[in-house]
């Protein structure tokens, strides 16, 4: 690949479109896209401009079904109060980190010297988790300081929403601008913190999370089967009438406000020292096949098997095998099925690399769009849904 390409930066990526952008020009397929008169000299803004395009069309489109997958991104889109990046969680945990690396590794390795060049505390948990079951002697040592090690995680995952500053409440607001008699959208995430359900609070939505309705509020996946209707506006028009502002959240790593009791049932509480979470690590593959974390992973499967489905995933890595392989199977099975991939890195440029799954070489996917923004800069993007009015009615004549 020329120096001429790899400089370019590729900021949309679909079937029959790309758009990329560099010092000298913004370009649509590879072609340099002529400047008008009096045009703006700023390429990167004139470039964006062409994504601002792409939502306006896209997602005034009619699609039944809306589901979500937000990450570990939406999370960093907080304001002055972001979470971690991976390398954040490092640096964080440093101290215990070296600390569990003298244990496990007496003398430099191939191994050793890759996890922390990478700052991959994924490798790292699953390494001491390892070395546990199989060494006796280091066991106690390793589970005392991993436990250290997984408090920071929870600790930096105790977010406020920064609410003049996080996209949460706008995003909820353009998302679920619909029909309210139309399929609820489903929002997926993997985050432990609570940032959507704050969101939610604010803006006067109602969650439908899989917990009952009574307190104290416990897990069962027939919560996500109910729906709320107005019971007086349902009689007299004889059909559901649908309450507007609802969604449904699957939190598919847990969060902090889940515990188990003693009774081995899944709580949901204010604040827990000992929350129910999936820490990275490989065991988290196991985790995914136990309850709740196995109903989140069958609804996320269901819900990409439907006709005319639209994924939009935001904030996600693609480490997670267990959850990439349900989206790849939509893509490659199911014909109606849309999936949109907001990708930001720190290269300025969408990731071939980390998102090849979904090209045939060097062409994506025929039902996939992929866009390099924040989570911020995407939702500003979405256009308004102005159709329907706060109850969920259409306004138009």
């Amino acid at each position: 690949m020329s120096d001429e390409v790899t400089k370019k930066k590729e900021i949309l990526i679909r079937r029959n479109q790309i758009i990329s952008f560099d010092s000298e020009g913004v370009y649509r397929n590879g072609a340099k896209v002529e400047e008008s008169n009096g045009a703006e000299k700023n390429y990167e803004e004139r470039a964006k401009a062409e994504i601002q395009s792409f939502c306006n069309e896209f997602f005034r489109q009619s699609f039944k079904h809306i589901v979500v997958l937000a990450a570990a991104g939406t999370s960093l889109d907080n304001g002055s109060n972001k979470g971690k990046t991976r390398d954040g969680l490092w640096e964080e945990g440093k101290e215990t980190i070296e600390e569990l690396c003298k244990i496990l590794w007496t003398s430099e390795t191939e191994k050793s010297t890759r996890i922390v060049k990478d700052k991959d505390i994924e490798a790292l948990l699953s390494h001491v988790l390892l070395v546990e079951k199989a060494d006796e002697e280091k066991a106690q040592t390793l589970k005392s300081l991993r436990g250290k090690l997984e408090k920071i995680i929870r600790d930096s995952c105790k977010l406020n929403l920064d609410v003049g500053n996080a996209p949460h409440n706008t995003f909820l607001d353009k998302i679920t601008a619909r029909k309210a008699s139309e399929p609820r959208v489903q929002l997926f995430t993997t985050n432990y913190d609570t940032l959507f359900e704050q969101a939610a609070q604010r803006g006067g939505y109602i969650v439908i999370d899989g917990f009952s309705f009574s307190f104290p509020r416990t897990f069962s996946g027939r919560y996500f089967d109910y729906d709320i209707v107005q019971r007086e506006q349902t009689r007299i028009k004889g059909e559901e009438s649908f309450v507007s502002k609802v969604f449904h959240l699957y939190k598919m790593h847990g969060s902090l406000t889940w515990e188990r009791t003693e009774y081995g049932m899944t709580q949901q509480v204010n604040s827990t020292e000992t929350p129910l979470i999936v820490y990275p690590a490989s065991d988290k593959y196991e985790s995914s096949y136990e309850q709740p974390y196995f109903e989140m992973m069958s609804r996320f499967q269901q819900a990409l098997r439907r006709e005319n489905t639209l994924l939009i995933v935001i904030g996600f890595g693609f480490k997670d095998k267990h959850i990439q392989n349900v989206i790849l199977e939509a893509v490659n099975q199911n014909p109606s099925f849309q999936l949109v991939i907001v990708n930001y890195n720190g290269d300025e440029t969408i990731n071939r690399k980390e998102l090849k799954e979904y090209f045939e070489g060097n062409v994506v996917k025929r039902n996939v769009s992929i866009v390099f923004d924040t989570f911020k800069g995407f939702t500003d993007s979405l256009p308004e849904n102005k159709i329907y009015s706060s109850n969920g009615e259409s306004i138009q004549s």
